[in-house]
Parts: C-alpha cells; structure tokens; sequence
C-alpha cells in the first residue's frame, strides 16, 4: 500500500519542487499527461531539471505572475 505524504509547501519561504506525476496526482489529471506536456511546452507550467529529473517548480506556479520571488 502506498502511503502518501501531507501536502504542505511554504512556497513564499522556500523553493518546492514536485515530479510531473505527483503533480498531475494533486490536479487529478494522472490520466492526461499530454495537458502537462502541453502546458511546460506553451510556458504555463513552471519546470525546472534537477539531476536529469523534470520537476514543477511549485513556487513560480502559484505566484500570480508566474515567477519565482527574487
């Protein structure tokens, strides 16, 4: 059974990372992975590449213009 961790980020204080999957998991689309690659394809899904890993950058996607606080 896969136990799955509280979602809690403080994305004013940190930088928080999530993998596509968990992410797709939060939004309940695990069943569309062509939106997301749509979205990082057109620039509306912050992503960053951590250790050849493609990783959402939580913080820049929540900030209303859509980059990371400075």
């Amino acid at each position: 059974m896969k136990v799955e961790e509280p979602f809690s980020p403080a994305p004013e204080d940190e930088t928080y990372y999530l993998s596509l999957e968990r992410f797709a998991e939060l939004l309940g689309m695990s069943d569309q992975p062509e939106v997301l690659e749509e979205w990082i394809a057109n620039g509306k899904l912050p992503t960053r590449v951590i250790a050849g890993h493609r990783l959402v950058d939580l913080r820049a996607f929540l900030r209303p213009d859509g980059k990371p606080k400075p």
